[in-house]
């Protein structure tokens, strides 16, 4: 009980930019990107060919999966010491990236060139600046990040948004087709480049760290590598992958759904993970079992609903997704030790402990692929999500060893919260024969949040003061 209070503690001591706030506001800024993503995407599909659609798609892909793979695990450096003064983290990273990105480009064009029919091939001149301004925007995203000024990057992205959406719908209506999908992208890239550019080009420097310097930041990245790699195969390959294992395309369409579900509620405990690292940087202290405990305790009750109603989640996206039902359960319980797995990987860096970062990555990836390769041949995509599970579900329980007794505690309050809640939703729709879906859900909801608040997870005056700060912030 002392040791929560001492986080309650934490939380009202530490000043407006502390991560609870900043990782609430990263939470806003990857939701309205992912709805408008869903809204682009719903619009341009009835008003382009789907042949237009694919060719941009594929392309767009391919630029997407390079940058990510370029990127190594910079973000963790950059979030470490991006406020450290007089740092050099920023021109160092930057550089590193630039070198990466532009040596990567000849086997974008040969994998082009080669590997795509003439309908991908003729925009192969727009993957380059796109390449080029992924990577490096994705330098200064996270330097910005690392100085607590996530409200810029939310602003920046909204108005990229406001650039994107019009300007694609237009160009597609005027049967610019693929180019006109590809040209709202580099629009879009092209002001939110620049436009954090201007932002950090007043708070920190572009300076170039010396060659040890260099070396330790390469030494950083590596180190994360896996771990990034492993959230790579797991959100973008799975996809990737079906195809050859003769899956259905509009199951595995489905199944994306589904699995965007997940990933859009799972982000609010990689937001908090994410902002954790300067704060703990800052104040010099790992205050990653705060992240886990609040980013655990908010996710518990959204689990839930995903538990017991996913087919009627499914129904608000579209009646032919219905299917995903037992997909969705599935990937809804890879929720809580995905959170604990990226609430962890911050815990090591903060710790330092690099080995364990490596080894935790290679895990994760083997498993999932050796789970991927037998049961989806099995199952199909409830495969894919059975084996996403049990991939999160080795890796969280490889960090549970490494956790201390406060950590476990919060854990088992947010599972107990989760099957509180699940147990009563569901006597609940064995009395109504689940009818009435609020019914269902109003209960199970009230005994989750009931759970956490009596477990002392969150206290309802931390909750207020957690509020009180997100509303001065806006």
């Amino acid at each position: 009980m002392a040791e929560d209070s001492e986080d309650a503690k934490k939380i009202e001591i530490e000043s407006p930019n502390h991560f609870v706030s900043s990782s609430i506001l990263l939470f806003l800024d990857n939701l309205v990107v992912s709805v408008s993503g869903w809204v682009y995407w719903l619009v341009i599909s009835k008003l382009a060919l789907a042949s237009e659609i694919g060719a941009a798609v594929t392309l767009y892909s391919i630029v997407i999966l390079v940058t990510t793979l370029t990127q190594l695990g910079f973000e963790y450096p950059l979030l470490k010491k991006s406020n450290i003064r007089g740092s050099r983290i920023l021109g160092t990273s930057f550089l590193i990236e630039l070198i990466l990105t532009l040596a990567s480009i000849p086997f974008v064009l040969i994998l082009i060139n080669i590997g795509y029919s003439e309908s991908v091939k003729q925009f192969t001149w727009i993957s380059i600046p796109l390449l080029i301004l992924f990577s490096l925007e994705f330098i200064i995203r996270f330097a910005l990040y690392g100085i607590s000024k996530v409200r810029t990057v939310l602003i920046i992205d909204i108005i990229g948004l406001a650039i994107k959406l019009p300007t694609g719908f237009l160009l597609v209506g005027m049967s610019f087709g693929s180019l006109g999908i590809l040209l709202a992208y580099l629009f879009e890239v092209l002001f939110v480049f620049f436009a954090l550019l201007y932002s950090i080009k007043n708070s920190t420097n572009f300076r170039l760290g010396s060659t040890e310097y260099f070396k330790e930041t390469i030494k950083d990245a590596l180190i994360n590598t896996p771990a990034k790699w492993s959230k790579v195969i797991i959100v973008s390959l799975t996809v990737v992958l079906l195809a050859p294992m003769n899956v259905d395309s509009s199951d595995i369409g489905i199944f994306y759904v589904a699995l965007m579900i997940t990933i859009v509620v799972a982000s609010f405990a990689t937001s908090m993970a994410y902002m954790v690292i300067p704060s703990s940087s800052s104040l010099k202290t790992d205050l990653s079992s705060s992240s886990l405990r609040i980013s655990l305790s908010v996710t518990a009750p959204i689990v839930v609903v995903l538990l017991l109603v996913p087919e009627s989640v499914l129904s608000l996206i579209g009646a032919e997704y219905v299917s995903a039902g037992q997909v969705l359960l599935v990937l809804a319980m890879s929720i809580i030790p995905s959170a604990i797995t990226i609430n962890s990987i911050s815990m090591l860096n903060n710790l330092g402990r690099s080995k364990m970062l490596i080894m935790t990555g290679i895990v994760q990836i083997a498993t999932f692929l050796t789970c991927f390769f037998i049961f989806v041949p099995l199952y199909g995509i409830l495969g894919a999500a059975i084996s996403i599970l049990i991939a999160y579900l080795s890796s969280s329980l490889l960090f549970l060893a490494l956790m201390d007794r406060r950590s476990h505690k919060y854990i088992a309050s947010a599972c107990i919260s989760v099957l509180g809640g699940f147990i009563m939703g569901h006597v609940a729709g064995l009395v109504t024969s689940y009818e009435y879906q609020l019914i269902v859900i109003a209960p199970s909801i009230i005994i989750s949040l009931a759970i956490i608040f009596l477990s002392k997870n969150m206290t309802i005056k931390e909750t207020k003061f957690l509020l009180k700060t997100v509303i001065k912030r806006r």
